[in-house]
């Protein structure tokens, strides 16, 4: 294909040249079959390097097929060319975003949003990421402003339970999410966001009716797997909490909040080594993060390595890493457990576990994953200003960043 347009005879002006290739390849594009469009689109650009909107359009096609950073080097020209643009803007942020860099993302959206403030796809991004941000009472408006436009998208009704969740409106949380499963049973963002908020009121046995469906449509996603652990324990069903959280675990290994969950569940479960053990690659994975280091100060209190506990706990206030000597002890916990070893829980010991806050998430923010550096495997559906359409930001993973993260 590449190689017929580029023996194309000269003739007719330019655009007619650009339609016609790109009506060549329509079909291919229709059938997502994205790696054998891009080279036409390469071509294209590098034999018309002032088209704006070509370069827009590869652009665009690479954020579809998970080339995020050749997008964002190819948004960027866009940008440097025609400031103004803002679907490339919006689209820049939908990027980083994915990348993970969320203060960039937040800047493009806003930016967006402030000159053209019904704009869909800044909305969607803009209250995603302030819901990351833990500003749910700022993301409000924006994830409103969009459901009055699209009241019967059930990513925006979402959107809106999920800014909605945080603050004391968890009534009118679970009435969007419930209208979002009425328009579509299938969509697992709004079944997992039901779950969580049922989850807290104490529901365990609906939240897993939610979450079971949840599961058999998406049995890799490790967020599902977590809560159903937590409806679980509400349950006092230990076994199978440990069991959801060993599948997390599997299926991310490099997740911190499934290790912390796993971590919690073993020390209640008397395997103390084991806690240690899962919260300490945590916080290899999270190093400095707080709700990580309860969990791991936690498990060591419970295994008798006191001193090692209390530097874990000061290591926030001093802003500093852990001792040697502290390191010394959680890698001899570890290598206990690796053999099998276990240190029974005394009575007087137990009285450590009054640590247990819900360690994967801020007393403040229910459920809310350990938080990552980057985005990995959260649900939020983003808005390509190039369509409207939604799609889901796993589904634009790319293979680097997947493979990095050992994500799905």
């Amino acid at each position: 294909m590449t190689e017929t347009l580029r023996g194309t005879a000269d003739t007719g002006n330019r655009q007619e040249k650009i339609n016609a290739a790109l009506d060549a390849i329509a079909y291919l594009e229709q059938q997502e079959r994205y790696d054998e469009v891009i080279p036409v689109y390469e071509d294209l650009v590098g034999r018309y390097p002032d088209d704006v909107e070509l370069l827009f359009q590869m652009a665009t096609i690479m954020l579809r097929n998970g080339n995020l950073r050749e997008s964002v080097a190819h948004l960027r020209k866009v940008l440097f060319m025609k400031p103004e643009h803002l679907p490339a803007r919006a689209n820049m942020g939908n990027a980083l975003l994915l990348l993970g860099y969320m203060e960039q993302a937040r800047e493009a959206f806003e930016a967006v949003v402030e000159a053209q403030p019904k704009n869909r796809n800044a909305l969607y991004g803009l209250a995603t990421i302030l819901i990351k941000q833990h500003e749910h009472a700022a993301a409000e408006p924006y994830a409103r402003g969009l459901v009055q436009q699209i009241p019967n998208s059930p990513p925006a009704l979402t959107l809106l339970g999920d800014a909605l969740s945080a603050e004391t409106k968890a009534e009118a949380a679970l009435l969007n999410y419930r209208n979002a499963i009425k328009l579509d049973p299938t969509y697992v963002p709004a079944q997992l966001g039901l779950a969580r908020l049922l989850i807290i009121r104490k529901k365990g046995e609906e939240a897993l009716e939610h979450l079971s469906d949840a599961h058999r449509l998406q049995p890799r996603n490790v967020d599902v797997m977590i809560a159903m652990g937590h409806a679980h324990l509400l349950q006092d069903n230990m076994g199978s909490a440990i069991e959801s959280f060993e599948l997390a675990h599997a299926c991310e290994p490099e997740n911190a909040g499934a290790l912390v969950n796993l971590s919690i569940g073993k020390r209640k479960m008397g395997l103390v080594y084991a806690g240690v053990l899962h919260a300490a690659a945590a916080w290899r994975l999270t190093p400095g993060n707080k709700q990580v280091g309860n969990a791991l100060g936690a498990a060591l209190a419970a295994a008798g390595a006191t001193d090692a506990a209390r530097d874990v706990l000061v290591s926030f206030s001093r802003n500093t890493g852990l001792s040697e000597k502290t390191t010394t002890t959680i890698k001899e916990i570890e290598y206990l457990a690796e053999q099998g070893y276990e240190r029974p829980i005394r009575e007087e010991q137990e009285e450590t576990n009054n640590e247990d806050v819900s360690l994967s998430q801020p007393s403040s923010e229910p459920y809310n994953e350990v938080e990552q550096d980057a985005v990995t495997n959260e649900d939020p559906q983003i808005l390509l200003e190039e369509t409207g359409e939604l799609f889901e930001e796993s589904v634009m993973a790319p293979a680097e960043e997947t493979e990095a993260n050992s994500g799905s």
